[in-house]
């Protein structure tokens, strides 16, 4: 009559995980490998070079940028340039000597101070007119018969020198906003262009071309394993189908066959002819 058929066998999911992660692993370092495409340009050039294994077996790579010389002399020189930018900011701000003199005195006022020297320097232009007047009035009181230490004389200079006091009293009045404005410019000059320079002098952090992405798609393991098991299963149920089938028509020939029986005598007529068959 024929055995009934066997259920297919399970696939250890275990296995098909680990195949699957080996198959994912393999497309994983095929894509690092196809991706990173050696490059050459007028400026230079990136190369990757193999230079490990990494704990699971995975390659490491280096990136290696190399400047073409034309390139490599442009950036030792401005290396250079920014080293001795670096060294005088230092410098400036060393001779600057902030920490001396706080800013309020050091910018100070009409009176004080770097405002005070730059007065100075708007005011002295007008002593030269001052002396000239001051000898012009001289000649002409003494023309007129006044001499010093008379009235006469004394009260001319006096109201001359009031009127040239009052003229440099006014030029301060007006220029002192400037000259404090200039003052403070130039306390703050060094701190300012040594920030400029230390900027200027800072290292420069490497930058790295993008290289294209390949993507290699790994096998899919998993769902082909699903679809034999499931293929395998459906042959199964087929085949148990076809010998369900095929019993069911076997043990269905006794029921016409004892139909028969049971209009020849049935049961009674088989015990009556056992002990023929005994002998």
């Amino acid at each position: 009559m024929g055995d009934a058929p066997n259920p297919p066998a399970v696939t250890d999911p275990n296995i098909t995980a680990a195949n699957q992660q080996n198959l994912n692993t393999q497309a994983g370092q095929q894509s690092q490998q196809g991706s990173m495409v050696n490059q050459a340009t007028p400026y230079g050039s990136l190369t990757y070079t193999q230079t490990g294994v990494g704990a699971n077996g995975t390659p490491i790579y280096t990136a290696s940028t190399n400047l073409s010389p034309a390139q490599q002399a442009l950036l030792n020189t401005l290396q250079g340039t920014q080293k001795t930018a670096g060294s005088q900011a230092g410098k400036l701000l060393a001779g600057a000597n902030y920490g001396a003199t706080n800013p309020s005195t050091a910018i100070g006022n009409a009176t004080s101070g770097l405002t005070q020297q730059a007065i100075g320097q708007e005011v002295s232009y007008l002593q030269p007119y001052f002396d000239q007047q001051t000898e012009q009035l001289d000649n002409q009181l003494r023309n007129q018969g006044f001499a010093p230490g008379q009235p006469g004389y004394d009260n001319a200079m006096q109201n001359l020198q009031k009127s040239q006091g009052a003229t440099v009293t006014g030029f301060e009045a007006n220029i002192e906003p400037q000259m404090f404005q200039q003052a403070t410019t130039e306390y703050t000059m060094p701190a300012q262009l040594a920030e400029s320079l230390g900027q200027f002098g800072s290292p420069t952090g490497p930058t790295f071309q993008n290289t294209p992405a390949l993507q290699i798609q790994p096998a899919n393991l998993i769902g082909a394993t699903a679809n034999a098991q499931q293929a395998q299963q459906q042959t199964y149920q087929d085949q148990m189908a076809q010998y369900n089938n095929m019993m069911s028509g076997i043990f269905g020939i006794p029921t016409a066959i004892l139909g028969g029986w049971a209009k020849g005598g049935g049961l009674q007529s088989l015990l009556a002819a056992a002990p023929l068959a005994g002998a």
